[in-house]
């Protein structure tokens, strides 16, 4: 054979063996990434697209095989499009320092969705990139939902005020049209009243009106007065009005001669909340987009009607002398306005006093408890519906909201409904005029999803970190399982398969041997149960934790990561037990003991130390510190490290997530975590933790 031929068969032969390769790293890449809910990809050079995992049929809707050799950034918006290619582009080319996640809208569908994209460079292919899709539409609709609700919480608070205000009387229209007109995201706000011409035909003239920047206003508009209602609305719109229900639509939906008018002003859908005084129809408040065609949402109606029906009870009490007056001491009985509001708002609210006396209870606050009716809450405290180990967070709460002050800082803080069950919810709460005397509304969030992705998280960063610890956990195992299977091999032969007389010295050689034995196997139960606390995920327990053995524990579970790095000093003064969950904490500082011996190169194990203390701070307080003398970190990044997905580690070395789930943990447990630096001369990471009520100290 010639050796040109000997060439061809090996070029053949190392194409044929990377063929295969290529194969089984595909079926690799499949298998692992089927084991998963977020989509794994993998991007040639141009961007487009390799390797997908299962689950991106269920994200996008189609095969994978179907988008193979398309440019990735054709699945999002065509807006978001630029930031997506910018973000490979920067990926690709392996610089470090820019941004690697962003969220962006997916294209295509009547409602947005939106995905996190991921994206880290291939180290196997120049150019190539990495990385992972994940759905966060629920989160994102959360969010807006209870931003949106929140904003209309305040416009309804301040549409109250000015209500009830003594210099509102002259100008009850004007003084609500401005921050209504805002929260509804309209382009005008405008209030119509009902009269009748000669003939006793209904006619509507407008008397007020708000308009947003740019928008033109029509109160002067002859066609805005002495309109024939029957011309301006439909039959089926008009008995809608008339039980007292919102109509929206676009103007063609309206009557056939006042849709031609509503076109020429510029609108393009709007919403009609009906007013009513002493059970007439009296006019109606109006809400003008010219933006686009988009309806307001149900609870946007429901919470504007409730700022309608205080408008008509604020007409009613102006209405007559006599009428004033029996309304005015109604509204400062019951302040039926502000309850109007209240009732009608979807998520749980009271009004209390500013100690925490509750005064009114909206149905969704007695349905989220498990009560039939919201009176069996009246005249109870606030404090009372809160654990009792969390009701010093709640009371710091409350004092944080102050008469006219914008709402208080919200606070996550179980709750405990009436069977006895605990729900998590976020307070917010507002300082308001209740009765003309100072109270508080507080309105509470259910958090019982983003609970559940905090614990998603928290478990996905335990289940990385043991993957990085799994061969030093195996060695940690294989040693004592080796002497223990060795001394019982050595008695099983030594005693032998017939029985027999054993002497003094036999007899004390083989305790020996059984001692042994069991030492190892004690130390293997130990190894296992720092397994089983590290992953256990009822992470609602809590209970008086020794930190010293957490931090042994952390330290047998890290030894393979810290040996050939640093000695480890463990510098434990007497300090009490605190109140918290061991393996939430056991997560925290396995973290930070894993960051420390990272900072530090190997082969330099006499130069360096890795070091825990513990002891009491001035106030009481338990504090922890993790000390490295490793290469430290930059003042530029210190004050951003306990950011979500931040990382100064390698691409695929890091989720950014570790600090970021500390920083959560420790403040769960109302204590604090803070670092210190200098470069080239190590870092000190200091947890201060309050000790459990009637702690024993711990030498």
């Amino acid at each position: 054979m010639s050796q040109e031929q000997r060439e061809t068969g090996s070029a053949t032969a190392l194409g044929q063996s990377s063929v295969a390769s290529d194969l089984v790293d595909t079926r690799r890449f499949q298998r692992a990434g089927s084991l998963l809910r977020e989509v794994l990809f993998e991007l040639d050079a141009a961007g487009r697209l390799v390797l997908a995992s299962p689950a991106w049929e269920r994200l996008v809707g189609a095969p994978v095989h179907a988008w193979t050799g398309r440019a990735l950034v054709e699945l999002f918006h065509p807006e978001d499009r630029d930031q997506a290619r910018a973000l490979l582009s920067r990926t690709a080319s392996a610089r470090t320092d820019a941004p690697t996640r962003l969220e962006l809208r997916m294209s295509g569908g009547t409602q947005p969705r939106w995905v996190e994209l991921s994206a880290t460079a291939d180290p196997e292919h120049l150019g190539g990139v990495l990385g992972t899709l994940v759905d966060v539409t629920p989160r994102r609709l959360a969010e807006d939902a209870a931003a949106t609700r929140e904003r209309y919480l305040g416009a309804m608070v301040e549409v109250q005020r000015r209500l009830l205000a003594p210099e509102a009387s002259g100008d009850l229209y004007n003084s609500i049209l401005d921050p209504l007109g805002r929260v509804a995201g309209a382009s005008r706000a405008y209030v119509f009243e009902f009269h009748r011409d000669g003939s006793g035909r209904i006619l509507q003239s407008q008397r007020a009106e708000w308009c947003a920047p740019g928008i033109s206003r029509e109160l002067d508009n002859p066609d805005t007065q002495a309109w024939p209602v029957d011309q301006a609305f439909t039959l089926p719109q008009l008995q809608q009005l008339h039980r007292g229900e919102a109509v929206q639509g676009a103007p063609e939906d309206f009557g056939a001669d006042n849709a031609p008018v509503l076109l020429a002003q510029g609108i393009r859908s709007l919403l009609v909340l009906p007013l009513v005084v002493h059970g007439e129809p009296f006019g109606f408040i109006g809400f003008d987009n010219c933006d686009d065609a988009r309806p307001w949402s149900h609870v946007e109606v429901k919470l504007l009607s409730g700022a309608a029906g205080a408008l008509s009870l604020a007409l009613e009490q102006h209405t007559t002398d006599a009428l004033r007056m029996r309304t005015e001491t109604a509204l400062r009985r019951t302040e039926a306005g502000f309850h109007l509001l209240i009732e009608g708002f979807p998520d749980p609210v009271v009004v209390h006093t500013t100690d925490g006396m509750l005064l009114s209870v909206n149905p969704a606050m007695a349905n989220y408890l498990g009560y039939q009716d919201p009176a069996e809450l009246l005249g109870r405290h606030l404090l009372g519906l809160v654990r009792r180990e969390d009701q010093e967070v709640a009371r710091r709460h409350l004092e944080e909201a102050q008469d006219g002050a914008l709402a208080a800082r919200s606070h996550e803080v179980p709750l405990v409904r009436r069977d006895g069950q605990v729900v998590s919810a976020d307070l917010v709460t507002l300082g308001v005029l209740f009765d003309g005397v100072p109270a508080r509304v507080t309105v509470a969030r259910d958090f019982t999803e983003r609970k559940h992705m905090q614990a998603q998280l928290m478990l996905g960063d335990r289940l990385a970190s043991m993957g990085m610890l799994a061969a030093g956990i195996a060695h940690e195992l294989n040693n004592p399982l080796s002497y223990v299977l060795s001394n019982l091999e050595f008695l099983h032969r030594a005693l032998g398969p017939m029985p027999r007389p054993l002497g003094t010295e036999e007899l004390l050689e083989y305790q020996q041997v059984l001692d042994d034995a069991r030492e190892g196997s004690e130390r293997m139960r130990q190894i296992v149960r720092q397994l089983k606390v590290f992953s256990r995920v009822d992470d609602a327990h809590e209970e008086a934790v020794d930190l010293h053995r957490v931090l042994d524990s952390v330290a047998q579970m890290a030894a393979s990561e810290i040996r050939p790095r640093a000695r480890l000093v463990k510098q434990y003064g007497a300090v009490p037990t605190v109140r918290a969950n061991e393996g939430k904490l056991f997560q925290v500082f396995l973290n930070l003991v894993i960051n420390a011996a990272h900072a530090i190169p190997e082969g330099f194990t006499d130069a360096h130390e890795i070091r825990l203390i513990s002891r009491m701070d001035d106030d009481g307080r338990v504090v922890v510190e993790v000390r490295d003398t490793g290469r430290g970190i930059a003042p530029e990044l210190l004050r951003r490290i306990f950011d979500p997905f931040f990382t100064t580690k390698a691409p695929g070395q890091g989720t950014g997530l570790g600090l970021s789930i500390c920083d959560t943990i420790v403040r769960a447990l109302g204590g604090t975590i803070a670092a210190e630096s200098t470069p080239g001369h190590g870092a000190t990471f200091r947890v201060t933790l309050h000790a459990a009520a009637r702690a024993a100290r711990v030498a």
